[in-house]
C-alpha cells in the first residue's frame, strides 16, 4: 500500500513538473490546449479539472501577451531562476513581434539586464527600448523591418524559432 501511494505522489509530481514546463516554455490561451500537450506527453486521462489543479498549485495567473492575448503565465514564486554560469537565453522565455514592435518576454526581474545587453549592441535597428520587470519592448527604427529586427534578437538571445 506504501508503494502505490508512493507511485502516486511521484506521478503528481512528474505531472506537475510538466505542467510547469509547458507553461515556462509556451503561450497557453486555456486550459484546453495545456491538457491536449498534456495527453500528447502520454497523460492519456487527465481532464480539464485536473489541469486546473495543477495550474492553481503552480500559482499560474493569466495575462496579455504581446499580442493582446490572454495566456497563462507562472507566479514569479514559481518561475525558473537562471545560475550565473547560465547562457543569457536562460533569462529570456520568448520573443515575439507584431507589424510595430518587438517584445521580449523575461523571468521576473531580468528585463533590464536583457535591455542593457540589447542597448550595447549598439543595434542600427533600434530606436528605443523599455524594460519593464518581465518584458522588454523593443521599437525598430521607422525604415527598419520589424521582421528582421525580430530575427536578429532572437538570434542574438537564442531564441531562433522565427514565427512570423
Amino acid at each position: 500500500m506504501i508503494k502505490k501511494s508512493t507511485d502516486s505522489v511521484a506521478k503528481e509530481q512528474r505531472k506537475l513538473d510538466l505542467c510547469h514546463q509547458l507553461i515556462s516554455s509556451n503561450n497557453y490561451a486555456s486550459q484546453d490546449e495545456i491538457r491536449r500537450e498534456m495527453i500528447r506527453a502520454g497523460y492519456t486521462r487527465i481532464g480539464q479539472s485536473s489541469v486546473s489543479r495543477l495550474l492553481k498549485s503552480l500559482g499560474v495567473t493569466k495575462v496579455r501577451n504581446a499580442k493582446g492575448i490572454k495566456v497563462y503565465t507562472l507566479d514569479q514564486r514559481h518561475q525558473a531562476r537562471p545560475a550565473i554560469e547560465n547562457p543569457l537565453s536562460s533569462m529570456v522565455l520568448g520573443v515575439e513581434h507584431n507589424t510595430h514592435f518587438v517584445l521580449i518576454l523575461t523571468i521576473a526581474g531580468y528585463a533590464r539586464a536583457i535591455a542593457k545587453v540589447l542597448d550595447l549592441q549598439n543595434l542600427p535597428g533600434i530606436l528605443g527600448i523599455v524594460a519593464a520587470n518581465s518584458s522588454v519592448w523593443v521599437s525598430p527604427r521607422r525604415d527598419y523591418s520589424v521582421l528582421h529586427l525580430y530575427k536578429h534578437i532572437s538570434r542574438l538571445l537564442g531564441h531562433g524559432d522565427f514565427r512570423e
